[in-house]
């Protein structure tokens, strides 16, 4: 058996990249708040329709103040926005593919494709 000698050299190229480094940076504070999970159903359910706090307390089964304390983060990071009729605060989010990374993962959990 002969066994030939292969060498590989390697060439410095300098190579595209697809987002600038300060993307990666912002993306994974964004990945941060993405990583819990009430967070994730919050804005799967904005995702469908504008929702007041009340009927996402309900939604979750979790206290007021924790939806207010999610609600808030994800209003700081610009995934959602606010706004007030009277004493009720309703949320919207900002932009509906935000959660697409979510339902993906979902997909592949359960073998659709």
């Amino acid at each position: 058996m002969h066994f030939i000698e292969t060498r590989f050299i390697f060439i410095h190229m300098k190579i595209k990249r697809p987002l600038p480094r300060s993307a990666y940076e912002k993306n994974a504070v964004t990945y941060k708040i993405l990583a819990n999970s009430k967070r994730l159903e919050i804005l799967n359910l904005l995702r469908e329709q504008e929702m007041p706090v009340e009927s996402l307390v309900k939604e979750l089964g979790i206290t007021k103040a924790n939806v207010s304390q999610h609600l808030a983060m994800l209003r700081h990071a610009k995934l959602v926005t606010v706004h007030r009729i009277g004493l009720n605060a309703f949320y919207n989010i900002i932009d509906p593919r935000i959660v697409e990374p979510c339902r993906i993962l979902h997909k592949l959990s359960v073998g659709v494709r």
